[in-house]
């Protein structure tokens, strides 16, 4: 299991400061969705990587700040990954269904593209909460 301080710091190069170190990020890559889902999704891959071992046993004797460094890294490219490429892919197909949706059912282009903030917010933000359920069921995370 990656340490407690390992994860939280990764968490918070990515999500808080916002920073990418491994993969660099397109303006407007994703859908124009709420970020509330995308946070959702960050914290349950956080936990999952919580859950492995990042560290093998046979480089234990090691200095316990490369331990870190190495949980941190590792992390840190898990999280990244996870939101650019699996994320923002499930958000743009989110989007593109819904625009679909409603545009297919008589929704004015206007209207929808007022109020398409407010629309990308149920779907996005269930299926993230839904994701993190699922993760904390399915591993009995305490």
């Amino acid at each position: 299991m990656a340490s407690t301080w390992a994860v939280c710091t990764a968490g918070f190069v990515h999500i808080l400061l916002g920073l990418s170190v491994f993969l660099s990020q397109v303006p407007d890559a994703c859908s124009p969705a709420p970020q509330l889902a995308s946070y959702i999704f960050s914290g349950t891959v956080l936990l999952a990587s919580a859950k492995i071992t990042l560290f093998s046993e046979r480089y234990t004797h090691l200095p316990d700040s490369i331990q870190f460094l190495v949980e941190t890294m590792g992390t840190l490219a898990i999280l990244e990954f996870c939101d650019l490429y699996v994320w923002c892919r499930v958000e743009r197909v989110i989007h593109n269904s819904t625009r679909l949706l409603f545009l297919s059912l008589g929704m004015d282009p206007v209207v929808y593209l007022e109020q398409e903030y407010w629309i990308l917010v149920v779907p996005t933000t269930a299926l993230a909460a839904s994701v993190l359920y699922i993760f904390t069921r399915a591993t009995q995370f305490n």
